[in-house]
């Protein structure tokens, strides 16, 4: 029923699609809810003081990450994504220790996925593969809006690791945008989980009466995902041959 009810709105969504919908998602991190894996059981059973060190860091990391809010702004399926700004105070120290490796890249879609990134002190335009959907037949609500799971898979390192990305989107709001550069679905997404983590909507504000201006990132060496994901490779092991490991 549900299913049949995604293929109507994606009908009456197409003429909406037609107008202008431009606004502003504000996003949340927290970590995707942890098992005790077999790993975890292990150090829980030879070395507990370890295994309450690892427990006491990742509760740090989920409490920087709480922290964290990010900011979309789209205009049709023109949109950015960035963190947040935040002020910097004794009582944010743990801010720093939950914004990830990609948490503090600038995310642009249109006619292609674009990432500004600052790695190893060189800042990079790295141009992202399409992402390649399969929409499964679960559903749920998500605060007033309907959504539906979509799965895809990424390659997340230069030996082609693949993990797989979760998302729940809703096409009561007709934009092919979502978090991270996450695109391609018919509709927002307003939850994703990627890398263990979970970026979820906190606040959605359509058509706003404030202009919303996007603006493309331009500086950078522009490389492919690949490309990228090679280098950073590279510049890896020469830091561990360096350091004789």
């Amino acid at each position: 029923m549900k299913f049949k009810l995604l293929l109507i709105t994606l009908f009456f969504s197409i003429t909406i699609f037609s107008q202008q919908l431009s606004g502003r998602v504000t996003y949340g991190k927290k970590p995707k809810t942890q098992i005790l894996s077999k790993k975890d059981s292990i150090r829980l059973k030879e070395n507990p003081e370890k295994h309450r060190r690892f427990q006491k860091m990742r509760e740090m990391v989920a409490n920087g990450e709480g922290k964290l809010t990010f900011d979309l702004k789209f205009i049709n399926n023109e949109s950015s994504f960035k963190i947040s700004p935040m002020l910097s105070s004794d009582n944010n120290k743990s801010f720093d220790i939950g914004i990830g490796a990609y948490d503090k890249g600038v995310y642009y879609n249109k006619d292609k996925r674009i990432l500004q990134l600052n790695a190893f002190g060189e800042l990079f335009l790295i141009t992202k593969p399409k992402l390649n959907w399969k929409i499964q037949k679960e559903s749920k609500k998500i605060g007033e809006y309907d959504c539906f799971k979509a799965i895809t898979e990424i390659i997340v390192n230069s030996k082609g690791r693949k993990q797989l990305i979760a998302a729940w989107f809703t096409p009561e709001i007709p934009v092919s945008l979502g978090p991270l550069g996450y695109n391609g679905l018919p509709g927002l997404i307003l939850e994703l989980e990627v890398y263990k983590k979970i970026y979820y909507a906190k606040k959605i504000t359509l058509n706003p009466k404030e202009e919303i201006k996007i603006e493309k990132p331009t500086k950078g060496i522009m490389v492919t995902e690949k490309e990228y994901q090679e280098a950073i490779s590279s510049t890896m092991q020469k830091f561990k041959k360096s350091k004789g490991y």
